[in-house]
């Protein structure tokens, strides 16, 4: 039996892929010394799907969200929790006429952070214990709340509301999108940034981080752009981030992946020797023309 759309409620959804459960335990065991098998709560199988109205592509079942315990797992890597992103930039530029913002789910506090040096009233709720009381420490406006009670406390209140990075995580993103909109006044602003299902990064054979429990959605800009139709919001920015730095060596994995496969002719070009030198000429400077991994979406709310 088909699973509905998580944002439409229809069956107009098509399988994409079975994934084995089996497999994926392994494959985070053996990758990221993590151990998954709680997780995925005994299902043999894990489904990819897409929705034919939204073009969001979707994991089922979607009870297999990651826990707290993944996440703090996962905090361990000094990679997860980027102090400086691009989409932090781009943020406190589009918030700068904004007074009061919440971030929802904002980690250890870094863009909360940069939106208090930058003079904005922030605040930010985050649902893992040990990066709010990461955040606590270095005296942030961090606090432990849930979505649902964070949409009583600031109804219709707030200029900004934002959140980086988490929208692929949460079961229910329909839910979610609704209470960050009611926590904004008429006119205010939502930000949501995700990873960019169309860019080359979808070419990777097993990326773990963008699958279950880790990542339940993949969003693209047609995906964004559909929320139009069922939220009172308008979508006014669609951004895409620029190759970063620490994406190169992924980047040139992906395109040896996309491209080797068609031919003898790609194979010449990409293989373990050139893509030495393609790495070494994108951190040259060109990897600032090339699409990165984060989609970012600029909505205002309907008066």
């Amino acid at each position: 039996m088909k699973p509905l759309s998580p944002l439409t409620g229809s069956t107009q959804v098509v399988l994409l892929q079975t994934i084995s459960s089996q497999q994926l335990i392994h494959d985070w065991q053996q990758q990221l010394q993590i151990d998954i098998t709680s997780e995925l709560k005994g299902y043999p199988e894990i489904y990819l799907y897409q929705c034919q109205q939204t073009g969001l592509k979707f994991f089922s079942p979607l009870d297999i969200a990651g826990s707290s315990h993944l996440y703090e797992a996962l905090q361990q890597y000094p990679w997860y929790y980027l102090p400086d992103r691009w989409e932090h930039q781009v943020a406190l530029k589009d918030l700068a006429d904004c007074h009061t913002v919440l971030e929802i789910g904002c980690g250890s506090g870094d863009f909360v952070k940069s939106g208090l040096e930058a003079g904005l009233d922030i605040r930010g709720i985050e649902l893992n214990q040990a990066a709010v009381l990461a955040a606590q420490n270095q005296g942030l406006p961090v606090e432990y709340l849930d979505l649902q009670d964070a949409a009583k406390l600031y109804h219709s209140s707030l200029d900004g509301v934002c959140s980086f990075q988490v929208l692929e995580h949460v079961p229910d993103p329909k839910h979610f999108i609704g209470l960050a909109i009611e926590m904004l006044k008429p006119g205010g602003k939502l930000i949501l940034c995700v990873p960019n299902s169309d860019s080359i990064f979808q070419y990777h054979p097993n990326l773990l981080l963008d699958q279950p429990p880790h990542h339940l959605y993949r969003w693209s800009a047609r995906s964004l752009k559909a929320l139009e139709q069922l939220f009172p919001i308008q979508l006014a920015t669609v951004r895409l981030e620029p190759l970063a730095a620490y994406h190169v060596p992924l980047y040139v994995e992906c395109c040896t992946h996309r491209f080797s496969s068609q031919s003898q002719f790609w194979k010449l070009l990409f293989n373990r020797y050139t893509n030495t030198i393609y790495q070494t000429i994108l951190n040259f400077g060109f990897r600032n023309h090339l699409t990165g991994m984060a989609l970012y979406g600029q909505f205002h709310k309907l008066k």
